[in-house]
């Protein structure tokens, strides 16, 4: 992984191989991270990986408030939608069960329900194993591959998506009812809605849709001018979000067209850099950045975002020293502010979510990974006493 995100202009001329979710959940594990953008005479954002030695600072301060972007909504965005749930007050923490006894286990997605949670343990006897929690049991699955391996989505039937490493990379793969699924070519899938659409990239750098577990993959349009496209994630309605070059936010709507995303502002400028990681229902959550300068000394801060297609705003999510790890279909956000607490923003009030053990102010000991639709159930991991990684779930009320 380079650290190169260059200037931009209208579309992106050369590629960035800076993936900022990748290396924020990597760095995260290792619990060396910190948040931030570095200039060497390009933009440049820097992650406190194992395997690539970045660092990334976070703001000194909460930004101001963002104006609304000019732009109009693109066509197809969702309709406004229901009145939110009843206001949450509190959250309660629990374990969830691992097999083998495996020492550590974590969570990497679960279904608008909450009922169906992904993620993998660390057996004892070393290396990964991806699993799936519902109903109270857990269960094993045996993805192909032994270097690394992981479900990234799951949808609200229980079918999972995600990737296995094998020698020649990443596989992706798709997982229902005990049956294993490979979806050529070799790449990553990284999202999945309830009608079963699954969205990722191939091993050429292209990002991809598979219209089920079943089909062939296609792949989507985009810039010539783009050397790395990615798909993040899909909606209810089918509009998948990525990014261009690591570096433009990018979206395809249902209706076959797709366009860059507004650029956030930050201090009245637009965004250098920005992502787009997840979406529900219309809310976009993801990161941007300015380009250093030299009164920084190098360091520019990295600022969490959410965007609103209904109306085409984006705004800069100042309680957030991270971008928001999930998102609903009420716009609600969970994270980790400013103190390094796991929260759950609903744009009326602020919830801690309580740790198994011990606080720590860098926001590693406790991350909350997954948010159900009606904010409920939130899954993710906090460190024991032992201080290690434990997969947790919080049911609030």
């Amino acid at each position: 992984m380079t650290e190169l995100l260059r200037s931009l202009d209208d579309e992106p001329d050369t590629p960035s191989t800076v993936d900022v979710r990748r290396a924020i959940a990597t760095a995260r594990r290792t619990r060396r991270v910190r948040r931030g953008v570095t200039g060497a005479g390009a933009a440049v954002v820097t992650v406190a990986a194992s395997l690539a030695g970045f660092t990334l600072t976070r703001p000194v301060a909460a930004p101001p408030p963002v104006a609304p972007a000019t732009e109009a909504a693109p066509t197809g965005a969702p309709q406004p939608s229901a009145a939110a749930p009843p206001a949450l007050t509190r959250c309660a923490i629990s374990r969830l069960p691992v097999p083998d006894r495996a020492p550590m286990a974590l969570v990497t997605a679960a279904d608008p329900t909450g009922e169906w949670i992904a993620g993998r343990i660390y057996p004892k006897s070393g290396g990964y194993q991806a699993v799936l929690w519902h109903a109270g049991t857990v269960t094993k699955v045996m993805l192909p591959g032994d270097l690394e391996e992981a479900l990234r989505d799951v949808n609200a039937s229980g079918t999972a998506v995600g990737w296995s490493y094998t020698e020649d990379g990443p596989v992706p793969y798709a997982y229902r009812n005990g049956k294993i699924t490979k979806l050529a070519p070799s790449g990553s899938a990284l999202g999945i809605n309830d009608a079963g659409r699954i969205v990722g990239d191939d091993d050429e750098g292209n990002a991809v849709v598979w219209e089920s577990a079943g089909a062939k993959p296609s792949r989507l349009p985009a810039p010539s001018s783009a050397k790395t496209v990615q798909a993040r994630a899909v909606d209810l309605d089918g509009t998948i979000v990525g990014s261009l070059d690591l570096a433009v936010p990018y979206i395809w709507l249902p209706d076959g067209t797709h366009r860059r995303m507004p650029m956030p502002e930050i201090d009245g400028k637009p965004a250098a850099v920005a992502q787009a990681f997840d979406i529900r229902n219309g809310w976009v959550t993801g990161m941007a950045a300015m380009k250093s300068d030299k009164s920084s000394r190098g360091n520019a801060p990295a600022y969490a975002v959410r965007w609103n297609l209904r109306t085409g705003e984006s705004e800069l999510v100042g309680e957030l020293q991270y971008p928001a790890d999930a998102v609903n279909p009420f716009g609600w956000q969970v994270g980790t502010d400013r103190d390094g607490y796991a929260v759950l923003l609903t744009g009326e009030t602020t919830i801690r979510l309580p740790d198994l053990a011990k606080h720590r102010a860098d926001g590693t000991a406790t991350i909350a990974s997954t948010l159900s639709d009606d904010g409920r159930i939130i899954a993710g991991q906090s460190d024991d006493r032992a201080d290690t990684i434990q997969a947790v779930v919080w049911r609030c009320r």
